[in-house]
């Protein structure tokens, strides 16, 4: 199973990692290489420990640990290129209407933020809370694997690949940059404000959509998706497959409630924009719960076979 499971990993990720390089060949874009061929480096050492730890040391766990590392190194960094490549097909935007629905919920961004405004300590710690998803992914494919909990890693890079190819694919047809694009806060609010993105954010992200991602480099990459939030998408995967681990579960779920209740303010999104991340979400998990189950239920159906086999070479 765990043989399986691994090549359906690298297909995923050379998939993604294909679309990228035949689009920047074909499309003449001026990108930034060396940081990408350092983390195709550092991928390979991952895989390294993947083949030792499985076919040396038979330590199944520790060997699903290092592709997934591998894979959450990979599929992220590509997907967040592929987001910049998308800028040049996306349609037209629709924050207007994402705006629009909000009000109709009763929902204002801007008395979001001015409430963020008088609230300086909440705001840091929604802050701290939005900047975690990458140290939470870390901790939590060390914890998952140190924990033996195989099929939950595999789980995860599977929910976390395939939330991102529907963001992405959701976005690339209907663009949006957020709230950040569409209002403007009063001196006195911003003048408060210690943003992870400045309030500019959705001004530099409406003129990428109109000339272009220039150069692209891995420095300078940001979240540019409005509708569906992946940050939501990311904080609901993070907490589903924590829940089985001692101890933590409670902290993953308490710290990615923070990361969805940061996200109109730290990342400028609509109200409606964390409701598509939830859904988003929610197909993600199903579907990367099916593959799981699919594989279990193939490899068991094998093993049940086995004895039959074993029978008819008895009578033979």
């Amino acid at each position: 199973m765990q043989t399986s499971l691994n090549r359906l990993l690298i297909a995923i990720a050379v998939m993604i990692v294909t679309i990228d390089v035949v689009w920047l060949q074909f499309g003449h874009f001026t990108i930034d290489a060396h940081p990408y061929l350092l983390l195709a480096l550092i991928v390979p050492l991952c895989g390294v420990g993947a083949s030792y730890y499985g076919r040396l040391r038979n330590e199944a766990c520790l060997s699903a640990m290092f592709s997934a590392t591998a894979f959450l190194l990979i599929v992220p960094a590509a997907s967040c290129l592929l987001s910049y490549l998308a800028v040049t097909v996306a349609g037209p935007r629709i924050d207007s209407l994402l705006a629009a629905f909000d009000q109709a919920l009763g929902v204002s961004w801007p008395a979001i933020m001015g409430f963020a405004a008088d609230h300086p300590l909440l705001t840091q710690t929604l802050s701290l809370a939005y900047d975690s998803i990458i140290a939470q992914t870390l901790l939590l494919v060390l914890l998952l694997g140190l924990c033996r909990q195989e099929l939950q890693l595999y789980g995860l890079c599977l929910a976390i690949a395939v939330g991102a190819v529907i963001t992405i694919a959701v976005w690339t047809a209907f663009p949006s940059f957020g709230a950040y694009s569409v209002y403007h806060l009063s001196p006195a609010v911003t003048a408060k404000l210690h943003l992870v993105e400045g309030l500019d954010y959705g001004q530099q992200l409406s003129l990428l959509l109109k000339n272009g991602p220039g150069l692209i480099s891995p420095h300078d990459l940001r979240g540019i998706i409005g509708f569906p939030s992946y940050h939501t998408v990311q904080a609901i995967v993070l907490a589903w497959y924590a829940r089985k681990l001692p101890y933590v579960s409670w902290v993953f779920l308490g710290l990615n409630i923070l990361v969805v209740a940061a996200t109109p303010v730290h990342g400028g999104h609509h109200i409606v924009d964390i409701l598509g991340g939830c859904a988003v979400a929610g197909a993600a998990i199903v579907a990367a719960e099916a593959t799981i189950r699919k594989f279990c239920v193939h490899v068991s159906a094998g093993f049940a076979r086995v004895p039959l086999v074993q029978q008819g070479l008895a009578a033979q």
